[in-house]
């Protein structure tokens, strides 16, 4: 009997700690345990804990001393997320020029903007602001920044959405090991966008690859493979790539490559279709695409140029990008058109790509001739491609004149203080080898095509000597 009254009272104090009162109060342990962290500057060295709250109390010094000192990422505290509270209009207001004042210190092309598209950024601030004071609640706000980074006519300078943020994270989570993709990191956990985006954040993964060009993630709304193998007609082999896929997603596509490759003497032209690739992560090609296709190494060297800035100077403390000051560097002897732009530029580097043959697998590399399909819509990494493709003698490309904007470091992403609203954009003014503003002038076909049928049958001429 006795032994029964213990194993019930076992029983009863197991559901007891289960119950919502007691969870209740672990939650205000908890919550207690977080805003003490929060108090007393949001680390804790004992227990390696850290709250996102507090990155902005860093500045970029005292954040790069703070991060080289780390062994291991800490563990941060996350709160669940809360419903946004509705944003007053002096909030939307702070925002808004929060974002603007980021924009003027970093965007690289508001002269770019200018020449295309007669739009004077800049000049248009109070313009812009009487629309943001119009705003009566958070959607109307929302949908004025997004017209007002719609603006810029760039796909890199956007309002980001849900998708896109928890994708961020979770790829920044397995990235930590480069200071500005860890400063992007922690600020995209803050509360106020967890909150925006009903978002539980991530944790780091310690094993992190250090990551220098900065993708946007990949998102596969339709499920399709993301490269595939066709034969458009006798002797050609067409491989289309969607997009520019992360590099744990380059097992999926490794198939399909491979089984071009164990049949590639059936085939006399290779054909590479990226056109609609928005593009994504740059290793995609870089590492895993064009060394498996290549028979001899490629070369381009491209330059980029920066903003002196916080946030330029976060991703410049990467000790392996070779970063220059402009005024140490002579430059006289590269062709670059619009150089009076580079007045507002402070920093420099030489990029050159390499791209050598994979000879580690016993079938690599394509002998006969190889096309590049493109049209508008192909973009950033895919436009990186493009470019490389082209300047380097690779391939010859067909088809439309890309959308640009491939040279560069990649996307930056920033949060506005009250509204937690992502913001992202390129801080990169990138010229191609042939001194070209590559967001400008964007990369030009070899040979001007308007369709998928006229590439092919234009393709088929060529190799028949009849172009």
């Amino acid at each position: 009997m006795k032994n029964k009254v213990k194993i019930f009272c076992l029983i009863l104090v197991f559901m007891l700690i289960n119950t919502s009162c007691a969870k209740r109060r672990l939650d205000q342990l908890e919550t207690r345990r977080t805003q003490t962290i929060a108090s007393d500057g949001g680390y804790n060295g004992t227990d390696d804990v850290f709250y996102p709250d507090n990155i902005d109390k860093y500045n970029v010094e005292t954040y790069l001393k703070w991060y080289k000192d780390l062994q291991n990422p800490p563990k941060l505290q996350l709160p669940n997320p809360e419903s946004p509270k509705p944003l007053t209009n002096k909030e939307m207001v702070e925002d808004f020029n929060y974002v603007f004042n980021e924009l003027k210190s970093n965007y690289p092309f508001f002269k770019v903007l200018k020449r295309d598209y007669n739009i004077d950024f800049l000049g248009s601030y109070d313009k812009y602001l009487k629309r943001i004071e119009s705003a009566k609640t958070d959607q109307e706000f929302i949908d004025e920044m997004t017209g007002i980074m719609g603006e810029l006519n760039n796909y890199h300078a956007r309002i980001a959405d849900t998708a896109y943020v928890e994708n961020t994270l979770k790829y920044y989570s397995k990235n930590w090991n480069t200071p500005s993709i860890y400063y992007e990191f922690l600020k995209m956990n803050k509360q106020v966008v967890r909150n925006r985006y009903n978002l539980q954040g991530e944790q780091t993964s310690s094993d992190g690859e250090k990551v220098q060009k900065r993708s946007m993630p990949f998102i596969n709304k339709n499920k399709a493979s993301n490269l595939s193998l066709e034969m458009p007609a006798e002797g050609i082999a067409l491989l289309k790539v969607n997009a520019m896929v992360d590099p744990e997603k380059f097992s999926e596509d490794e198939d399909v490559l491979n089984e071009f490759l164990r049949n590639k003497h059936l085939y006399k032209v290779l054909i590479i279709d990226i056109r609609q690739n928005y593009g994504g992560n740059m290793d995609y090609w870089q590492k895993f695409l064009l060394p498996k296709i290549l028979k001899s190494p490629k070369s381009v060297t491209n330059h980029l140029f920066f903003k002196n800035s916080d946030r330029a100077k976060l991703i410049l403390a990467d000790d392996t990008l070779n970063v220059q000051k402009l005024k140490d560097v002579d430059i006289s002897g590269v062709k670059l058109n619009h150089s009076s732009d580079l007045k507002d530029f402070d920093y420099y580097i030489k990029d050159t790509i390499t791209i050598n043959p994979d000879e580690s697998e016993k079938e690599y590399g394509f002998d006969g001739n190889i096309y590049l399909m493109v049209d508008k819509a192909v973009f950033s990494a895919a436009e990186g491609m493009a470019s490389f493709m082209k300047h380097s003698d690779a391939a010859q490309l067909v088809g439309e004149t890309t959308g640009g904007d491939g040279i560069t470091l990649g996307v930056i992403n920033d949060v506005m203080p009250n509204s937690g609203l992502v913001f992202t954009y390129t801080n990169t003014l990138g010229y191609a080898p042939d001194g070209s503003i590559n967001a400008e002038k964007r990369t030009v076909p070899d040979i001007e095509s308007s369709s998928f049928k006229n590439s092919i049958e234009t393709i088929e001429e060529i190799e028949a000597g009849n172009f």
